[in-house]
């Protein structure tokens, strides 16, 4: 049958927390309008003590998280599609006062199917892959942003994305908590924002697949492929990008829940504070990470790679398709990575370690390649040293002329004069290798890309980059 969405009710509520767990009984929602489809609120009961994350309640004795005036949910039936892209039906709720449930209304003019019925909190504007047909159900482009609002005492409920799944003839409506939270406090004044940092192969924010369950309707947050769809290692928070935050106060931020290769760092205005050694993120829980100290001052980071060494495994050793490659080189514990590319049209990559005659290298093998050196947070590049290598066994030995860049050009041509740091300009290299060619940098920033540019084509024997902290 189908049925008029001005008069369709989705009563919602969503659950999310602190260590504490609170139970909270089953709201009703009901219609005296025979035809209208109308859904029950209810939250999720807490099935162990300690597993669910719940927020201390407020003065009021209610939870911290509640609706609001304005919130809006996106709805999607199988009436409309069972397995494609569907547009999202936006319900939004009235309130006089902050509600554990509410009525969600829509008031647009379309007409929607009845069926199974696939809900998200906060609404998203666009379509979305949708799949009814298959177990677990999915929808895709649910969100846990990379950037993040603290609010003080709570968290930006817009960040923690919650999913709800009706079956077919069903009334029931209950939203799910799809992240989990890293809850903290700062000792010291001042702090302005901060990033939270996983290995270079952990998603823990960006945009995701929610796998429903069949059985227990619990999403689970997959990464998937699909055109524009990027996933992080990492999630920055701030205020407002200026306003301190208070010391004693808590802080909340959401996180994708998944499997960590190696924990998490912690990084408050660019310094790291804290690592916390976790393997597991779970849903619906909160990770208390305590209050972050600042470090006393950080002290300059001297890195020396070589590359005489056998090459290490995932570097390419020719040229080939693998333009934009991200590597990484191990030195202390810490894996720093290079991006291998060319310019932005390029299909192949002429930047690779070489092990042939006339021995290991880095080798730039041709005119417009570049090496993209690492990045670390809360430092700033300001010094790099190239001892040079011969490019090749035989035949007239060119001569290299490598520089120090911040963009990538978009098409095989010479960087502009722009492109340049300040002290990275191009310098002419011994093309019979042997030769140490040192570049100091000038007004470089930290969390900035910068690149090693071959003009002209040639090799790298060892590397140092000298960084220091901002």
């Amino acid at each position: 049958m189908k049925t008029n969405i001005h008069r369709i009710l989705a009563a919602a509520s969503i659950v999310v927390s602190a260590c504490t767990v609170e139970l909270i009984p089953e709201t009703s929602i009901t219609d005296t309008n025979e035809n209208a489809v109308v859904f029950t609120a209810s939250f999720e009961q807490a099935p162990v003590q300690g597993s669910k994350a719940v927020l201390d309640l407020n003065g009021s004795g209610k939870p911290q998280t509640f609706w609001e005036d304005g919130d809006a949910i996106s709805v999607y039936s199988s009436g409309v599609s069972e397995s494609g892209t569907v547009t999202s039906f936006k319900f939004i709720t009235t309130l006089e006062s902050n509600s554990i449930s509410a009525t969600f209304k829509y008031t647009g003019e379309e007409t929607l199917s009845s069926g199974k019925y696939l809900a998200t909190y906060p609404y998203r504007e666009g379509s979305r892959g949708v799949n009814f047909t298959v177990t677990p159900y999915r929808i895709a482009a649910v969100d846990v942003p990379e950037n993040q609002t603290l609010i003080a005492g709570t968290f930006d409920r817009k960040a923690s994305p919650a999913v709800a799944f009706a079956s077919e003839g069903s009334t029931n409506l209950s939203f799910k908590n799809a992240a989990a939270l890293l809850k903290f406090r700062v000792a010291d004044e001042g702090i302005v924002g901060g990033r939270i940092e996983a290995n270079a192969a952990d998603a823990i924010s960006g945009r995701f697949r929610a796998d429903i369950d069949a059985e227990t309707m619990e999403p689970v947050l997959e990464t998937y492929s699909a055109t524009g769809v990027a996933q992080q290692k990492f999630i920055e928070f701030t205020i407002d990008g200026s306003t301190p935050l208070s010391t004693g106060t808590d802080y909340y931020v959401a996180i994708r829940p998944t499997t960590l290769t190696s924990g998490l760092r912690i990084f408050l205005d660019g310094r790291e504070v804290k690592t916390l050694d976790v393997s597991q993120i779970q849903r619906n829980t909160i990770y208390n990470l305590g209050t972050l100290t600042m470090p006393a001052a950080q002290e300059e980071k001297v890195l020396e790679f070589d590359f005489t060494v056998d090459p290490l495994e995932g570097w390419p050793t020719s040229g080939g398709s693998h333009h934009g490659k991200v590597c990484y080189y191990p030195l202390s514990g810490t894996d720093y990575s290079f991006i291998l590319t060319d310019c932005e049209g390029a299909t192949k990559c002429q930047t690779y370690w070489a092990n042939n005659d006339p021995g290991n290298r880095l080798v730039l093998a041709a005119q417009y390649r570049y090496l993209g050196l690492p990045v670390i947070s809360g430092y700033k590049l300001t010094k790099v040293k190239c001892v040079n290598i011969r490019l090749s066994a035989s035949g007239t030995p060119a001569s290299p002329k490598m520089g120090i860049t911040h963009a990538i050009t978009s098409s095989a041509t010479a960087a502009a004069a722009e492109d340049y740091v300040s002290g990275g300009e191009i310098q002419t290299w011994a093309g019979a290798g042997g030769g140490t060619y040192t570049y100091n940098l000038l007004d470089t920033d930290d969390v900035t890309q910068y690149y090693i540019y071959a003009l002209a084509k040639g090799a790298i024997a060892t590397l140092t980059l000298t960084y220091v902290p901002i």
